[in-house]
């Protein structure tokens, strides 16, 4: 059982209760004269159950009520739910009272207090209805939000107030309004069935299982332009070998160029040689300046050696220096024969009582002074060494830039050589090169792998994207439409509605009743006369609740119709609720009309409920068992000494 309503409960600002008990899984007749409050019924369970306003007239109930609420059947145990009747200026308010419990008694006034807003309490009720986690994904090229069915879309379904169930241009609660009427379209499929839990399952794993194909596809797409770009630069610098005689290999695959680039790397540098005249200048000048630079690099390393020596002598001096001066400070070793005084208090010490660490220490005191004597000697010659060594460093460095000067002028004057060298440049200028590409080469992987996953997760996404494609909805919903038109095309020939030789069916697209003529499509804003409008308007919502409540949809399982019989009995015909000024005609159709209530409602009892506002007061045993209250002399859903709001309020 989805939510049934077992009371309607208003709170007046002196702390009253008036509730109006409802039967679940039955039909609910509430009686009653013109102005009773009838027709606040609907907007009253509306605003419990979230409505962004509060549509109760302003008048009476507006004004004496404090809270308005409802006690609800759940599919597990009861919840009451209240909301704060807003100010006359307000259009709504967030003060929300729930409780829930296995069964729920009706709190008193002082009891009610704000436990949650409207965000809260719509999240509550449309768990309790049984609607999950959904989405509705919009179609590419549209531009509205996706959207998720909440308890808000489903309730679109329940009601048919007066001036909506005569109404031929629109077939469900609200759908006057063009975004609402779009937003019903769109959660339908889900509220029917042709979209189920399993259904947003699916579009889960879908979404999961394309941002793997595109990891995957975008890893092989980076693959491949590795390869495409690594291709082409090998075959460039190939192409640079063979044009600087480094090699005359021709391949045809990207592997036997790296391969060749590879032989070609190893080509030692050396190998690469110029070849000059015997006994030239420019070779004496070439050895000179090797024997220099091999020079320069052993004074270079002789003078690093002996600083790094200076620094590690100034530092034992500096560290020594300072214990010396720490022993000296405090006269420790002043006076005395070593190993017969105490170097802490100057007592002499028998002989039997000196402790052999006190020449431990005098020993110490010996060595470190003779080491800084050491190092006192040492110094002089390690600087003096040094300034040696950078003055022959520095008589290198002007034989190097006289020897440099000398080899240009040499190739200057020598255009052979100079074109020698700059082969030679060329040559090195491309090895470095092809080097250093094989270095940074990157390390492309085998694909198989990835391709075959890329392909096991497309067919996953295909068959998923099957499933789930708007043709699958488009033929589950076909079916079920189908289901209703056979329960509908009966219902309105037992009503005797125009049309009902044809076959009946409900347009999800235009939210309407189709009767499929032999002159083509007739939907209901085409078809003539109340009787019919109201006729549609009950078949189509009777067979509605039938399938959610056979087929467990998350719909709430009541259903309000008020005042279905107003086209046979007007209010001006209304005495005291009798029909004796209707014709026979009309008193016949009203009961048909109450019968195949009825009857839908025991045909799937106790799962609908249906709780009926009516002028008419029928004599019938079965109408006078169903009916809850007859509000006639006085009695109202509001009792008349209620007082308004500021007139004795407690709240």
């Amino acid at each position: 059982m989805s939510v049934q309503i077992l009371d309607i409960v208003l709170y007046s600002h002196d702390g009253r209760q008036r509730a109006l008990p409802l039967k679940a899984g039955q039909v609910n007749v509430i009686t009653g004269a013109s102005k009773t409050g009838k027709s606040a019924l609907i907007d009253i369970v509306d605003y419990c159950f979230g409505s962004g306003e509060c549509r109760v007239p302003h008048g009476p109930i507006r004004h004496c009520v404090a809270w308005f609420g409802v006690r609800l059947q759940l599919a597990s145990g009861q919840a009451f739910v209240a909301r704060r009747c807003p100010p006359p200026k307000g259009a709504s308010s967030e003060d929300f009272f729930v409780v829930t419990g296995a069964t729920v008694e009706l709190p008193s006034a002082t009891a009610l207090r704000q436990t949650t807003n409207t965000k809260g309490a719509l999240a509550l009720l449309t768990s309790w209805v049984g609607i999950r986690d959904n989405l509705h994904e919009t179609p590419p090229g549209q531009k509205r939000p996706s959207l998720s069915a909440t308890v808000r879309h489903a309730l679109a379904l329940c009601f048919q107030r007066q001036d909506e169930i005569i109404r031929r241009q629109q077939l469900f609660h609200g759908t006057d309004d063009s975004f609402f009427a779009q937003a019903l379209k769109d959660a339908l499929p889900y509220l029917l069935g042709a979209v189920d839990d399993e259904h947003v399952r699916k579009q889960a794993e879908l979404r999961r299982l394309r941002d793997q194909l595109r990891a995957v596809e975008r890893r092989l797409a980076e693959i491949a332009a590795l390869r495409g770009d690594g291709a082409s630069k090998a075959d460039a610098l190939l192409a640079q070998a063979r044009d600087a005689g480094l090699s005359n290999a021709v391949t045809t695959s990207r592997e036997e160029t790296v391969s060749a680039l590879q032989t070609i790397a190893r080509t030692p540098l050396g190998s690469v040689d110029v070849t000059l005249p015997e006994g030239s200048e420019f070779s004496r000048l070439s050895t000179e300046r090797g024997d220099l630079l091999e020079a320069q690099r052993r004074l270079r390393t002789d003078i690093e050696a002996a600083r790094t020596f200076s620094k590690d002598k100034k530092g034992f001096s500096r560290e020594a220096q300072e214990q010396r001066a720490r022993l000296a400070t405090i006269g420790i070793f002043e006076g005395g024969a070593a190993g017969h005084t105490c170097p802490l208090c100057t007592q002499e010490l028998p002989e039997t009582q000196v402790p052999p660490e006190v020449e431990v220490m005098h020993s110490a005191l010996r060595d470190v002074a003779t080491r800084m004597e050491s190092v006192a000697r040492v110094e002089p010659h390690i600087e003096r060494a040094i300034g040696e060594l950078e003055k022959r460093l520095h008589d290198v460095h002007q034989r190097l830039s006289k020897n440099r000067a000398q080899m240009e002028a040499v190739r200057t004057a020598n255009m052979a050589l100079s074109q020698a060298q700059a082969d030679s440049a060329r040559k090195a200028h491309v090895l470095g090169r092809l080097s250093l590409y094989l270095e940074s080469m990157p390390d492309v992987p085998d694909t198989k792998e990835l391709e075959e996953q890329a392909e096991s997760l497309r067919a996953k996404c295909q068959q998923l994207e099957e499933e789930l494609s708007d043709e699958h909805v488009q033929e589950q919903l076909f079916s079920i439409t189908s289901r209703l038109s056979e329960r509908m095309t009966e219902w309105a020939r037992l009503l005797g509605l125009e049309h009902s030789s044809s076959p009946l069916r409900l347009d999800l697209k235009r939210l309407t009743v189709v009767a499929d003529t032999i002159d083509g499509a007739v939907p209901m804003a085409q078809m003539g006369s109340g009787e019919n409008w109201v006729g549609y308007h009950l078949i189509a919502h009777l067979a509605l609740h039938q399938w959610f409540v056979q087929r467990s949809r998350p719909v709430p399982h009541f259903l309000f119709l008020d005042q279905p019989s107003q086209v046979y009995f007007p209010p001006e015909k209304d005495v005291d609720g009798s029909m004796a000024l209707v014709p026979d005609d009309d008193r016949l159709a009203v009961s048909r009309m109450f019968d195949l209530i009825f009857k839908a409602v025991a045909e799937v009892t106790p799962g609908l409920q249906v709780v009926m506002t009516e002028h008419a007061d029928l004599n019938e045993e079965w109408y006078r068992k169903a009916r809850v209250e007859r509000w006639r002399g006085g009695l109202k859903l509001v009792p008349e000494d209620w007082p308004r709001a500021g007139e004795g309020a407690v709240d």
